[in-house]
């Protein structure tokens, strides 16, 4: 964390990106292939500022998703890796609780779904719009899962997102040089969510919870 830490004047989106490489870059290593819980929630807690420079009717994404990141880190403190969470939870039967490990973990999974969606959106956009490319992300990601209550609180919010211009004000870059660090962090982030769906995948009791919120 002190890296991090140490990096504060850093844009957000450079920050991401380059702690998204290290992760995608490990799943291309020689040797066998792990994902240290550490290494992979302190990526994840640099999507929350981003998601405040939406905003402040996104303050409810960013409290929940904070919250499934919190939790992760708080079920894997007795384990190292992603692995051996789901492993765990496995063992020991947990797997299906709602306050698992392994179901909070695919809850984060698919938020980095939504972020690279919504960044491919933005990049094919032509409008100074952040409606249109958020909405589609929502809607391909976590629309299947919500009741009416958190579609319609969704609805409200898209109402109020800023402008593509003021967002990438925002995040203190003109549009070439967002666009470069969103394929950057697109490019990285894809290899790490079909990593995660594999961990689910290749375990039989498992599988079912990818269709699960």
């Amino acid at each position: 964390m002190a890296r991090v830490a140490g990096r504060k004047d850093e844009k957000i989106l450079t920050r991401l990106a380059d702690e998204f490489e290290q992760l995608s870059a490990q799943l291309n290593s020689p040797v066998p292939i792990t994902m240290e819980i550490g290494k992979f929630t302190q990526a994840c807690r640099l999507v929350s500022p981003l998601i405040r420079h939406l905003g402040v009717a996104m303050k409810f994404a960013d409290i929940e998703y904070s919250a499934k990141v919190s939790g992760v880190v708080k079920a894997g403190k007795s384990v190292n890796t992603l692995e051996e969470l789901l492993d765990r939870d496995i063992q020991q039967n947990t797997i299906k609780r709602q306050s698992s490990g392994s179901r909070l973990l695919i809850r984060v999974k698919r938020s980095l779904e939504l972020l690279k969606i919504i960044f491919e959106q933005i990049m094919a956009s032509s409008g100074n719009s952040l409606m249109d490319p958020v909405n589609t992300a929502y809607k391909q990601v976590f629309y299947p899962y919500h009741g009416w209550a958190s579609r319609k609180t969704v609805a409200g919010a898209l109402q109020t997102l800023p402008t593509k211009s003021l967002f990438f004000k925002r995040l203190k870059l003109d549009e070439a040089s967002a666009f470069v660090q969103m394929q950057r962090i697109v490019t990285a982030v894809a290899p790490l969510i079909h990593y995660i769906d594999n961990l689910f995948l290749s375990r039989e009791s498992a599988k079912e919870l990818l269709r699960l919120l």
